[in-house]
């Protein structure tokens, strides 16, 4: 084979297989008797804008409702636990990682053990089951993404999750009147569990990547070289 040959064949086979992919998809999609599994959050958001999209990157401000209103406002603000104590798998690992049930008997076990709420986490324990937690942060499958590079690197956590240590504040509301004085009756609700701040979509990618601060830390002299890796395509889609 000539070797302009071999070169034409090489640039055109990943067309040729993107194409055999699409064509194969559209049969099955077409054929009744075949069930695709679809993704578990809606991708791209409606028109309306009324549905809370994950996996876009889609910011709607709205807390998904969650087994446990788990407040980071308390464990992160008011007792200062820092993230990686729960999330211990962000320095090690792609995954931040969801706490383990062991994580949170290990207080829970003798703190506030009468509420209705760690009663709940202590049954999950005792069935040795998880607690089934809604994503809120979640990036789009053909992204790779790993906590590891960032968390070593200097990213602090609240740079792509936003001020989760505020998150779970209570807010004063109004529920009632005083019969005897007439003076409002107020108590706390806990509102926004987890929401997503940030949009994590692409071009919030690649302007931290160009302009983050750590990497002329890091770098020093090949700081410019870094950001122009940090910008090739390959090193997000792989």
């Amino acid at each position: 084979m000539l070797p302009s040959m071999r070169t034409t064949i090489t640039l055109l086979l990943p067309a040729l297989l993107g194409l055999a992919a699409c064509l194969d998809a559209q049969t099955v999609a077409g054929d009744p008797a075949v069930e695709l599994e679809t993704h578990a959050f809606p991708l791209p958001p409606d028109f309306d804008g009324k549905e809370t999209h994950i996996g876009s990157g889609y910011v709607t401000g709205e807390a998904l409702e969650q087994p446990i209103p788990f407040s980071h406002y308390k464990h992160a603000q008011m007792l200062g636990i820092d993230c990686q104590y729960c999330h211990s798998e962000a320095r090690k690992s792609k995954h931040s990682g969801i706490p383990p049930l062991q994580t949170c008997m290990g207080c829970h076990q003798w703190v506030k053990t009468d509420s209705k709420d760690i009663q709940k986490v202590a049954s999950y324990w005792k069935e040795e089951k998880p607690i089934p937690w809604k994503k809120v942060h979640d990036i789009a499958d053909f992204v790779h993404f790993a906590h590891k590079p960032h968390i070593r690197g200097g990213v602090d956590c609240t740079e792509c999750h936003g001020q989760v240590q505020l998150q779970g504040m209570p807010e004063r509301i109004h529920v009632g009147v005083n019969h005897d004085d007439g003076e409002p009756i107020q108590a706390d609700r806990v509102v926004n569990v987890m929401i997503r701040e940030t949009t994590m979509q692409m071009g919030w990618c690649i302007d931290c990547h160009a302009n983050h601060p750590s990497i002329d830390k890091n770098y020093g002299d090949q700081a410019n070289l870094r950001r122009a890796e940090l910008k090739d395509c390959w090193t997000c889609h792989k």
